[in-house]
């Protein structure tokens, strides 16, 4: 463990934000899994329609400082990071507090939007927390310059663990209903606030403010507001089928989609691990040679996901509805159908794409693609409402939408930055793990799955996913693919590291 600490390479800064990732979902997880058996569904589907607004109005506020403080603290000293972290983490403050404002006294309004009386109180209620939560967002982006990324990983554990407790204790043990676990999402929302300042500057201790002398508030803004217009095609994007199935579904019908419409959490979480690490690496390319090493970077990170990612998403589309029950509770089995939908786009929006968008300085680009598909969206989204009034014909199209853009992104860049990600060698690889990871889930699927039927889903999964895996793995050998391949050589390298040091 202390090595893995100490080791600063890009694999293990992938490894130790995946790992909070990883860890924040579970626990994610563990809260939604609770919220489900213990709330209604009138009430759950109040709740997730305000996690909704605050993802999708989140982007805009943040203005794209995460982002843009992550491309310059590398070229600056501690003096300057200092200082330039001050001034980030005043603006964020600033935002925030415009957030909470328009969550406060714009409530009545985005309750009729949505057709939920009950959000009016429960967002009053919410209010606080953009205020309290905003400042903590650069944090991450702070510790991987830094090349420390395993107190980013500490804070999101100990933020998890935080409003699981301030969330579900309540619930449980005084009222379960979706304003009491609001009140405590707001007070664990102080407690991490507290803990994010203080870890946000203690890179800086000892060292005195120095106002960069390279660096104007222009270059900033020219960064980030294309950012901010880029965050905010985003939002626009992934907020169609909430919105649509808010307002003419109900809180109920919204709650069985969220629940079932999101992305595999090991998916995001190495994909996001994976850009984050990147980005930095391609700001830094200053010449031909470093630039192609991050390129190369980025193929062989392709390479690694797929091996690690493509059989977990078949599993999970072949056992959609055991995890989906397993998750949530019977109650919601329904939700198995959007999360077998969502699943066909983790095959595709695996690789990031943005950190060789930011360091080509392409932004424009990458913003007008999104705002693009994200006009598609809404426009077949509302002709799907008027002639065939379904969620499942909605996630359908969501889901056809982001397909479409991804492999729109991976053309531009071929084509007009003639940079070649998807050789042959490499859609081999894919097609192959692909066809491979199907075989063995459906052979799972169809001979074992049928004589554990009977036992609880739990028990079936806990037997069948070990199986599953261990002939992937076996017969993976025969067919040359190595599924261990993306964390092998990191704890070969730490094996090594240990025995130097003890020698």
């Amino acid at each position: 463990m202390i090595s893995l600490v100490k080791n600063k390479s890009n694999r293990a800064q992938v490894l130790w934000l995946g790992l909070g990732r990883l860890g924040s979902f579970a626990l994610a997880f563990i809260s939604a899994a609770i919220l489900s058996r213990f709330l209604n569904k009138e009430d759950y589907g109040t709740y997730k329609q305000i996690m909704y607004l605050y993802a999708s109005f989140s982007l805009i506020f943040a203005a794209g400082l995460p982002e843009t403080l992550t491309y310059f603290l590398p070229k600056l000293n501690k003096g300057e990071q200092k200082y330039l972290v001050c001034q980030f983490e005043l603006l964020l403050f600033t935002l925030g507090i415009a957030f909470s404002s328009c969550l406060y006294f714009g409530a009545p309004y985005i309750a009729d939007l949505l057709s939920n009386p009950a959000l009016t109180e429960a967002l009053k209620i919410y209010a606080p927390v953009p205020v309290l939560l905003l400042p903590t967002f650069i944090i991450e982006n702070v510790y991987i310059c830094e090349q420390k990324s395993h107190y980013q990983t500490f804070y999101i554990l100990f933020s998890r663990i935080a409003v699981l407790c301030g969330i579900i204790l309540p619930v449980i043990f005084y009222r379960a209903n979706c304003l009491v676990a609001l009140h405590g999402l707001v007070i664990s929302s102080l407690c991490m606030l507290f803990v994010a300042l203080l870890l946000i500057y203690k890179p800086y201790k000892g060292y005195a403010l120095s106002k960069p002398t390279t660096l104007r508030i222009y270059d900033i803004a020219n960064y980030a507001l294309p950012l901010v217009g880029a965050d905010l095609s985003l939002m626009l994007f992934n907020s169609a089928d909430q919105f649509f199935i808010s307002r003419y579904f109900g809180e109920i019908t919204f709650a069985e989609f969220s629940n079932g419409f999101i992305q595999l959490p090991l998916a995001t979480m190495v994909s996001g691990s994976i850009a984050t690490v990147l980005i930095p690496l391609f700001s830094k390319a200053q010449t031909a040679d470093t630039f192609n090493n991050a390129v190369r970077s980025w193929q062989n990170a392709i390479r690694n996901a797929s091996q690690l990612l493509y059989p977990i998403i078949i599993f999970c589309f072949f056992f959609a509805t055991e995890i989906v029950t397993f998750i949530y509770g019977n109650h919601y089995a329904c939700s198995a159908i959007y999360f077998r939908i969502i699943l066909i786009s983790n095959l595709f929006n695996i690789y990031p794409f943005l950190p060789v968008l930011l360091a080509l300085k392409k932004l424009k680009v990458y913003t007008a693609f999104y705002l693009l598909s994200a006009i598609s969206i809404w426009f077949t989204e509302a002709i799907a409402i008027h002639f065939y009034p379904s969620p499942v014909p909605i996630a359908c199209i969501s889901v056809s939408n982001s397909i479409l853009l991804i492999v729109a992104f991976y053309l531009y860049i071929k084509q007009a930055l003639h940079i070649t990600v998807f050789k042959k060698e490499v859609l081999a690889l894919l097609g192959k793990v692909l066809i491979h990871s199907v075989a063995i889930a459906l052979f799972v699927y169809s001979v074992l799955l049928p004589f554990l039927k009977t036992f609880p889903v739990f028990f079936q999964l806990s037997i069948l996913f070990p199986i599953f895996y261990s002939l992937l793995i076996g017969s993976g050998k025969v067919l040359g693919l190595d599924y261990t391949a993306i964390i092998t050589p990191l704890f070969n390298s730490l094996k090594n590291k240990e025995d130097e040091h003890t020698n």
